[in-house]
């Protein structure tokens, strides 16, 4: 029997444990220090990681390239990656950034890949204090599970994931991703201002079809009511409700993606 893994979800500015046995962490990160310094303070002061086996899967926020599987190359993922976010500098003719490293997530259930950066140093203080490592964007535990629940119903259905002051907005179709996109979402005007402009560019019916809100939401009561002047069907996803009051869906201000990632294993 393998030992269960423990999570460390990695966000810009957070970072958060919860051990194999349902035990939740979240970490105050200390401002002016990488989050590499970060997590190698934390690995002296946090009781899960002390406690921690040897497995782990770290679910990381970073953006996000999503690369049909038909056409995905993997000598030209890095590539790929740097044309479409730019950073670092100039070599070449190629953007790149020797601080990080480009990795990879396969969904077969969506035919894509999705690849993603990761600061090197980061995966180095993760590979000094466990042999076997897993990485993936944050967003893609979220992406399985309410890619399953899109089949329920007839009508087409919209989500908008709220996390770490960001929203992701998504939609499933014929086991693809119609859209997927993220925008910086503080304020209710914002949020539903980018939530109604991929709802008309989608076409879809402000009576018929389905929009799902959920995470961490500033003002939720308020975004809903401004939705719903738009949107007859907007419905927020409880996860408690959600997953039969589970256990980690018990848990203060668990971030969704961690609790979907632990009902889903």
């Amino acid at each position: 029997m393998k030992q269960p893994r423990t999570i460390i979800r990695i966000g810009q500015q957070s970072l958060a444990f919860m051990s194999a046995e349902g035990k939740y962490e979240p970490y105050t990160v200390k401002s002016g220090m990488s989050m590499a310094a970060n997590l190698r303070e934390a690995f002296r002061d946090s009781e899960v990681l002390s406690a921690a086996g040897d497995r782990v899967q770290v679910l990381a926020d970073a953006p996000v390239l999503l690369i049909p599987m038909e056409e995905y190359d993997e000598s030209q993922t890095e590539t790929l990656y740097y044309h479409t976010f730019p950073q670092g500098n100039m070599a070449d003719g190629l953007q790149v950034n020797s601080g990080k490293v480009v990795l990879s997530h396969v969904m077969p259930e969506l035919n894509c890949v999705a690849a993603f950066a990761l600061s090197k140093d980061l995966r180095m203080v993760i590979g000094d204090h466990f042999g076997d490592v897993r990485i993936m964007p944050l967003l893609v535990p979220v992406w399985q599970h309410l890619h399953q629940r899109s089949y329920a119903g007839q009508a087409k259905k919209m989500y908008a994931y709220f996390h770490d002051r960001k929203l992701a907005v998504f939609c499933f179709g014929k086991n693809r991703f119609r859209f997927m996109n993220e925008f910086s979402a503080t304020a209710v005007a914002d949020s539903t201002y980018f939530i109604l402009y991929v709802w008309q560019q989608l076409a879809m019916d402000h009576k018929k079809d389905e929009l799902y809100v959920v995470g961490d939401m500033m003002e939720p009561d308020a975004l809903r009511d401004e939705l719903r002047k738009y949107v007859r069907n907007v419905f927020p996803i409880n996860p408690s409700a959600e997953f039969n009051r589970a256990a980690v869906t018990r848990i203060p201000h668990v971030a969704y993606d961690i609790v979907t990632f632990s009902m889903n294993i």
